[in-house]
């Protein structure tokens, strides 16, 4: 994974944490219902909504990843993304978190 992906992942995280959306997604409730489509959609909609799928898969996954890291390298990354109090040392606690990032994030995205 590269820096530039993974900045662009942290940008949605972001906007992922400060919705309301993922509490309920987090409760195991489908965010549609299911129904019998006859034949192929092949409107710009069912592509951009598949994109979006994808996209929050990778944000879910990130996520998980983000919750995985030393605890005080999640504070590190919470501090910085979403301005909450900083541990002590932050930006070395943030630089080690970013390096785990990249290299855990880029195994179980690929």
């Amino acid at each position: 994974m590269q820096l530039d992906e993974l900045k662009h992942l942290l940008d949605l995280w972001v906007r992922y944490m400060r919705s309301d959306k993922h509490e309920i997604e987090e409760l195991g409730y489908p965010k549609k219902s299911s129904y019998l489509a006859t034949g192929g959609e092949s409107t710009n909609d069912v592509f951009e909504q598949m994109f979006h799928a994808s996209e929050m898969k990778k944000v879910e996954i990130l996520n998980a990843v983000i919750h995985s890291l030393d605890p005080e390298q999640v504070k590190a990354v919470y501090h910085f993304h979403l301005k909450t109090k900083p541990p002590m040392y932050v930006e070395l606690k943030y630089q080690h978190a970013i390096d785990n990032l990249l290299t855990i994030a880029g195994r179980r995205l690929e």
